[in-house]
This record gives structure tokens, C-alpha cells and sequence, in this order.
């Protein structure tokens, strides 16, 4: 009688500790939802770095354009791994009579973007200006790189010069 007194009082208290430990765990909220989380200069994303880059050894989308299809928004591009390539959509005074400057049309725009679904926070990266044959270029200094075979998607949205856009560009990076 003893033994089953003392399994029995054995048995209660395992139940009140694991119900004890249950408690203080976290609920799922304060778990934080990765889809929400800003991506900065310096994240990664699986395999690939998002990052900050200029002048010659980065791959400008919007400079060098790749197979785009009208009717979606969406560029692609493959470029070999360890390419540095800028996702970012460019922005430029295409009409000189409308008396704006690039400056103005910058500071006037509205723009997301959104790497496999993940916002990014385009402040933090900056911009790029560069030259082309109609003038100065800017776009958000925002670079993805890779040393692994793979396919990232950044998407932008957004109003400059009052005409709105809505972006894809999907680059897929392939063994040299």
C-alpha cells in the first residue's frame, strides 16, 4: 500500500512541474513572424546576402535590362553566382519640360519593396546615382548576392512622378 501511496504522490507532483513548465513558455505570438521582419544591409535571406554595392562590380538591373514581360511586371535575369546584382527600379527625369529635377521626383515618390515577401527598409540602404545616356539614374542601393545556385524575387510598388508601378524582378543564379 505504501508503494502505490508513494507512486501515486510521485505521479501528482510530475503532473503539477510539467504543468508548471508549460506556463512560463512563451505564447506563439511573442514568436516573431519572419514574413514582418525589415530586411536590412547585411541580412540573409537562406543563401543569399542582401546587401550594398556600386560601381562596376555590381550587375544594375535597371541598366543592363534582362528578358522583361509587359503584361506581368516581372524582369528576370540569371547571372553566375557571386554576382552582386541591384533589384532596385530605377528613377529618372524623362521629361525635361516638366521643370522637376531628379532630386524632385526622388523626394516625391512613394516606393516598397518586398524581398520573397520580406519588407525591406529602403532608407537604410540608400541610393545609387549613375550615369546613362538619358541623364542621372538613381536607384535604392539595394544588392543581392549568393555563393549557391538559387532564385530570389524582389518586388517593388510605389508612384514617381505621379505614375504608378508595380514590379518583379526575379533573379536566378547559376553555377559558373
Amino acid at each position: 500500500m505504501k508503494i502505490i501511496v508513494y507512486l501515486t504522490l510521485i505521479a501528482v507532483l510530475s503532473i503539477i512541474i510539467g504543468g508548471c513548465g508549460k506556463a512560463t513558455q512563451k505564447p506563439n505570438e511573442a514568436i516573431p513572424n519572419l514574413s514582418e521582419q525589415i530586411i536590412k544591409p547585411g541580412d540573409r535571406l537562406d543563401e543569399f546576402l542582401i546587401t550594398t554595392g556600386e560601381g562596376e562590380d555590381v550587375f544594375f538591373m535597371s541598366k543592363v535590362h534582362c528578358p522583361y514581360d509587359s503584361s506581368t511586371g516581372i524582369e528576370s535575369c540569371e547571372q553566375p553566382v557571386g554576382t552582386k546584382v541591384n533589384v532596385g527600379i530605377a528613377v529618372y527625369d524623362d521629361d525635361p519640360s516638366s521643370g522637376k529635377t531628379l532630386d524632385e521626383y526622388w523626394s516625391e515618390q512613394t516606393h516598397e519593396m518586398f524581398i520573397e515577401g520580406r519588407p525591406v527598409d529602403l532608407q537604410a540602404f540608400g541610393t545609387v546615382d549613375f550615369s546613362s545616356i538619358i541623364g542621372t539614374v538613381r536607384v535604392w542601393n539595394v544588392v543581392v548576392t549568393t555563393d549557391k545556385p538559387g532564385k530570389v524575387t524582389a518586388h517593388s510598388t510605389g508612384v514617381v512622378g505621379g505614375d504608378a508601378f508595380d514590379y518583379t524582378a526575379i533573379v536566378s543564379f547559376t553555377a559558373p
